[in-house]
């Protein structure tokens, strides 16, 4: 009996060893509540519910190399390509690989896991990955595809005060439920935005971003022209990361990659169809955006400088094996800069890296409505027509984005005849000239491409006037101007440009105001006026 009884108590007392290993293995993982977290199922929960847990950056990516996984790393001069003084970069790194734990085995794709971490200058001036644990310090932020529920989760690891705390701040779903009113507002003078998540700021789409998602990348590191640290060398904990470093290029093709997946998911997509507005948004209204410029940087010091065509119009009216920039004289250009007194701030340099720096529509939302279109939601003339309103405008127009509204909200059979009686009622110009657009059979995608070519080849011929291009570049200014007035700069939590934390556009002495200038049907920068 007493040997029964001692052979029960040691197999009682391994199975609570083996328990309470199997229990504090992992990390402490709680949610903005101070609670703990719910389990989740991507790669980044499943390592830190398994693993001893990571403290730092340097712990985090060890785990990865022992559990047999890749790392590519990616870096960005968070205050300007020419600017190192501060010692401020960002890298951005993706996991790929097979990983296998005691309990799963999980294929992270490209496109599945992103983790992100600051660099600083240490006391012998040397750079360094910022680690410091201070209170409530940024250490780490990542995101992981969880493939049971098909979406984003996302993650930080903050300083504690001695160490790093891990946390699940939330998922896509959050996200969207954060910017549910986003362009919808009760009152537009006071919008209301959701506290899930402070990723909701900036994912605004609840997956991946790159602002510089198209080629040249402004201000990241390339293998043929690397980023200047100011002198500093890398201490060899950071150097250790940088043996990792690809071309921003993966990042960007991995971004896609990550968006497309997202914009795929069933669970997402029922979540949001119960919302016509909330479907249709990215069509008419901006939720991200991204960046584009001169392909080749300032110092090339080339007598041409190329505007990316969609500055001037939305890249479905353009036709993609043409290559439709609008080259304009270096020399007018420079004009254009010393006239508005441009200077690119904590530097003696008047512009960015890339010269014509502007806000592009978003890749994002541009697959946003790739999806509506192949579920059946809307067809490509819809999408055309749309976009046919302040055409000149593509990305921040306000008079496209306020037909939003007119929409009606429930995703019913006879949607469309209801929208279409709500802009018959409307007297707004906007809605006029959509109801038009809607009712001219005529009007194919044939039609649009068409007049698209005419009008860039309008802008071309405008632009050879040094005089043309200074009025262009107060409209790039107002653009410019335009991201930090819209909607998505104004949730308390975040904002997509990084105001403080990134420095990305040059500064001018004449202060533009969003809304003030507008690009005519003939490629004129005029005066707006309101009816």
């Amino acid at each position: 009996m007493k040997k029964g009884f001692f052979k029960f108590l040691i197999l009682l007392l391994g199975i609570i060893v083996a328990f309470s290993q199997k229990t504090f293995a992992g990390c402490s993982l709680i949610d903005s509540s101070g609670q703990t977290a719910v389990r989740t199922h991507d790669a980044l929960g499943l390592l830190l519910s398994e693993h001893t847990c990571p403290k730092n950056v340097f712990e985090l990516r060890q785990l990865f190399k022992s559990s047999g996984l890749r790392l590519e790393t990616t870096l960005v001069a968070n205050r300007g390509f020419h600017n190192p003084a501060q010692g401020s970069f960002s890298l951005f790194e993706m996991v790929f690989g097979k990983l296998k734990t005691p309990d799963n085995h999980l294929l992270i794709n490209a496109g599945d896991f992103f983790f992100g971490h600051f660099t600083a200058i240490n006391s012998e001036g040397e750079l360094i990955a910022d680690q410091n644990p201070e209170k409530n310090s940024l250490m780490i932020e990542a995101f992981a595809w969880d493939p049971n529920k098909e979406v984003f989760n996302f993650y930080e690891l903050r300083g504690d005060g001695t160490q790093g705390q891990w946390f699940y701040r939330g998922d896509s779903f959050d996200i969207v439920a954060d910017n549910k009113l986003l362009h919808r507002q009760p009152d537009p003078q006071y919008p209301q935005f959701g506290n899930r998540l402070r990723c909701s700021g900036c994912h605004n789409a609840g997956g991946p971003i790159m602002k510089e998602l198209d080629k040249p990348h402004n201000d990241w590191w390339e293998p043929v022209r690397g980023l200047d640290f100011g002198g500093r060398k890398p201490d060899t904990s950071l150097q250790d990361i940088l043996e990792t470093l690809v071309s921003s290029e993966e990042l960007a093709k991995n971004v896609v990659i990550g968006l497309k997946r997202l914009e795929q998911s069933k669970t997402l997509y029922r979540k949001q169809s119960g919302s016509l507005q909330e479907q249709l948004r990215p069509l008419f209204c901006p939720l991200e955006l991204n960046l584009m410029s001169d392909i080749f940087p300032n110092d090339a010091l080339r007598p041409e400088i190329s505007i990316p065509a969609e500055f001037f119009l939305d890249p479905r009216f353009l036709q993609a094996e043409e290559n439709q920039a609008i080259m304009i004289s270096r020399t007018f250009y420079n004009i254009a800069l010393n006239e508005v007194g441009s200077y690119f701030p904590e530097t003696d340099l008047n512009d960015a890296d890339h010269a014509w720096l502007t806000p592009v529509k978003a890749t994002s939302d541009q697959v946003a409505v790739d999806n509506l279109i192949q579920h059946g939601v809307i067809d490509q003339k819809f999408v055309l027509d749309v976009l046919d309103v302040d055409k000149g405008n593509p990305v921040f127009s306000s008079a496209r984005c306020g037909l939003l509204r007119l929409l009606p909200d429930a995703s019913t059979s006879n949607w469309r005849e209801m929208f279409m009686m709500n802009l018959d009622q409307s007297q707004d110009w906007a809605a006029k000239k959509l109801l038009k657009n809607l009712t001219s059979p005529q009007q194919d995608a044939e039609f649009y491409m068409r007049k698209a070519k005419r009008f860039l080849l309008q802008c071309q011929l405008k632009l050879r006037d040094s005089k043309q291009v200074v009025k262009m570049y107060h409209l790039l200014m107002q653009r410019r101007a335009e991201v930090r007035a819209s909607e998505i700069s104004l949730n308390p939590l975040g904002q997509i440009l990084e105001p403080g934390f990134r420095v990305i556009f040059p500064e001018n002495k004449i202060t533009s105001r969003p809304g003030a200038l507008k690009l005519t049907s003939t490629c004129e920068v005029v005066a707006e006026t309101f009816p």
